[in-house]
């Protein structure tokens, strides 16, 4: 009867305790994982930001221009020029989204140099961008001195 007992409250020792070590092994492995790809993270959400603010101004100045009121002919030119730089840099942007979907499949599986990868990939096209967009600001910048 003794060993009954014994079994019965082994057993449920067993089935009603958590098992830390297994859940720790998998915590440490997760915070491995975000620290190995925390540099690369962080440039990639810089970028980002920086992408997004420089696109935001140049839609402003799309704006902005879109209510003047008899444009001097060179500002015209200028206008015309900017939309088919904007588009050409359109037609001639790589595409984010292979690395985008490498790098969640990198997630799921906690491949910290496949993310980085992906990662770095994703900041050199960021990187691209945001010079076409400093060529399309200069260019605003340009339109905005004849208007004044």
């Amino acid at each position: 009867m003794k060993r009954v007992l014994f079994l019965f409250g082994l057993i449920g020792c067993l089935l009603f305790s958590s098992f830390p070590g297994f859940a720790n092994e998998t915590e440490a492995a997760k915070e491995e994982y975000k620290e190995a790809i925390s540099e690369n993270w962080k440039k990639m959400l810089k970028g980002s930001i920086r992408l997004d603010t420089m696109n935001a101004e140049n839609n402003t100045h799309l704006l902005e221009w879109q209510d003047v009121e008899d444009p001097p002919k060179e500002a015209e030119a200028l206008v015309e020029q900017i939309e088919k730089l904007m588009k050409q840099q359109e037609a001639d942007q790589e595409s984010m989204d292979p690395y985008t979907k490498a790098k969640k499949a990198c997630d799921e599986k906690m491949n910290a140099d496949g993310a980085n990868a992906a990662l770095e990939n994703i900041i050199r096209i960021q990187e691209d961008r945001i010079e076409d967009q400093k060529e399309l600001s200069k260019l605003w910048d340009q339109v905005e001195k004849l208007l004044k």
